[in-house]
């Protein structure tokens, strides 16, 4: 683990919405719906091309999982209905050439073209397959065609994270506890191929209330959430939606009533400019691991409605300029609820450093996010910053007791460590904190309150350890707020919500693919000493 460093910070600016390639946007008129790229642009026809021509090649190189997943993926309900289970029988069976083979020709014969197989491969992870082969580079505006796409059912998107979500070892335990309905002879196969064996014709959506409820019985609530906007509706059927009664309103901020529900700035400053003196020698580091907390921000605060905004590596003059003009916007008007992500290298003076080393304070952020537009709103502060240079040992973990107020009302800041000690950061898994904070909100922010939220953050802290400079650390964080009523995040509507959610996929595939990097490498090294 290498640990942040703490310091000043004293501006922000806007960044790219993926986790590849970070754009800069320019000003607050940004705060709508970001425009697409034209699935028309010529780098793609020319890959719609080469799918047509080269699909039987570009599927061979799937294991057998990622063609069992393809094949539920593009496959329309009709087909998957009566062929699904015999293809998956194939690729078990070890004839996948076939099976795909049959595949790509009822896509083709469905729908006239092959953009399912393209955008299947997308969501499986598979970039290096549209790379090499279909001169697709993943990059931002590959990302924007992807998602703006839609070619798979959004039904079959939010099934395929279930089924990605699950071990082999739980989803046989799913079926054997929850699901004895099912008819599924023996343990350890695909849980794609035991619901398509269990599907005929009207009653897919039977099986995902089924799958839903199971879920929920399993306390899976993150992967049952995938699957609510697509249940059978009925009086009996479990809720994921929080649960207030008519006495109580008075006690939250009012919910969101359109989109975006809100808006979120994330503010990740990752590199530094070199020292421009002989008296500037504070070592503000590369930030290594920062990108992968920003994807993860971004996609949480999908699932909630959220509209993201990036800014990467801002100086002074870009974040004062940025809210600026956005106090000035008024669409900012529409929003419930604004969320402020800031990651970078902080001191024990609570001062926050920017790309230019200069700092700048949470309260001088604070001051420059206000507007009227925001007046009675809840202000949200999450705070990814070393607080100090000492580091919190496990001995030394207590309950803080210390209470601030602040003038500024509705205001909520969560600093990922209490002041005076470091923040702890994973160059290839991201930020203790972050990491935490973004499950926690998964988990449970449709449900709790965002205090209670953050309770459940803390709680997970508490429980990390790690090993730095040969002693073992840990890590709590701190909660501050004027907030006079409690914040409630909604869900957001099934559009929003599986961009979201197909953010966060992609995130855990690029996870899984650093993983095997560093395997590896470290192999390699062991192998030659």
């Amino acid at each position: 683990m290498k640990v942040d460093q703490c310091y000043d910070l004293d501006y922000l600016t806007p960044t790219g919405s993926c986790a590849s390639v970070m754009s800069m946007v320019g000003d607050a008129a940004a705060l709508g719906p970001a425009m697409g790229i034209p699935n028309s642009s010529e780098t793609f026809l020319m890959a719609q091309v080469k799918i047509n021509s080269q699909a039987c090649t570009v599927l061979a190189a799937l294991d057998e999982y990622e063609a069992i997943s393809l094949t539920f993926l593009v496959l329309d309900i009709e087909y998957l209905t009566q062929q699904g289970y015999k293809y998956c029988q194939y690729i078990c069976n070890g004839r996948s050439k076939e099976a795909l083979e049959q595949v790509v020709n009822t896509v083709r014969q469905s729908f006239g073209n092959l953009d399912h197989i393209m955008e299947a491969l997308y969501i499986i992870g598979r970039y290096d397959l549209l790379e090499d082969h279909l001169g697709l580079s993943v990059e931002n505006n590959l990302h924007k065609i992807f998602k703006r796409l839609n070619s798979v059912a959004s039904d079959r998107k939010a099934l395929y994270c279930v089924f990605a979500g699950m071990a082999q070892e739980q989803a046989d335990e799913l079926i054997r506890k929850r699901l004895s309905g099912w008819y599924c002879p023996e343990m350890g196969r695909p849980l794609e191929e035991t619901f398509v064996r269990n599907l005929n014709s009207g009653n897919y959506k039977h099986l995902i209330t089924k799958l839903f409820e199971a879920l929920l019985e399993e306390d899976r609530e993150t992967l049952a959430s995938y699957l609510h906007p697509f249940i059978i509706r009925a009086s009996c059927t479990p809720s994921l939606a929080p649960q207030k009664s008519q006495t109580n309103e008075e006690n939250y901020y009012p919910l969101p009533t359109c989109y975006p529900h809100g808006l979120c700035i994330i503010i990740n400053i990752k590199s530094f400019m070199k020292p421009r003196g002989i008296n500037d020698n504070i070592p503000l580091s590369e930030r290594h691991g920062s990108d992968i907390d920003k994807e993860r921000l971004e996609g949480t605060f999908k699932l909630f409605g959220f509209h993201v905004m990036h800014f990467d590596n801002p100086d002074y003059e870009k974040i004062h300029q940025f809210f600026k003009n956005l106090r000035v916007n008024p669409r900012l008007a529409i929003v419930s609820c604004l969320a402020v992500c800031i990651m970078t290298h902080g001191d024990e003076q609570d001062q926050l450093y920017l790309h230019d080393r200069s700092c700048i304070s949470i309260t001088d952020i604070r001051k420059l996010c206000f507007s009227q537009a925001l007046l009675n709103k809840p202000r949200l502060y999450f705070v990814q910053a070393c607080r100090g240079e000492q580091a919190l040992r496990p001995i030394l973990l207590q309950q803080d007791t210390c209470t601030v107020t602040h003038v500024e009302s509705d205001c909520l800041i969560s600093a990922a460590t209490v002041k005076g000690y470091s923040a702890v950061r994973s160059q290839t898994e991201g930020s203790w904190y972050i990491t935490d904070l973004c499950h926690a909100l998964q988990e449970y922010g449709h449900i709790l309150p965002i205090k209670n939220v953050l309770q459940k953050t803390r709680h997970s802290l508490k429980s990390r350890m790690g090993s730095m400079n040969n002693t073992y650390v840990t890590q709590l964080s701190e909660d501050k707020d004027t907030l006079t009523k409690d914040v409630q995040l909604v869900r957001a509507e099934k559009e929003y919500f599986l961009d979201g959610i197909l953010d966060l996929v992609r995130l855990e595939l690029m996870e899984k693919l650093l993983q095997e990097m560093l395997e590896e490498a470290l192999g390699e090294l062991e192998s030659s000493g």
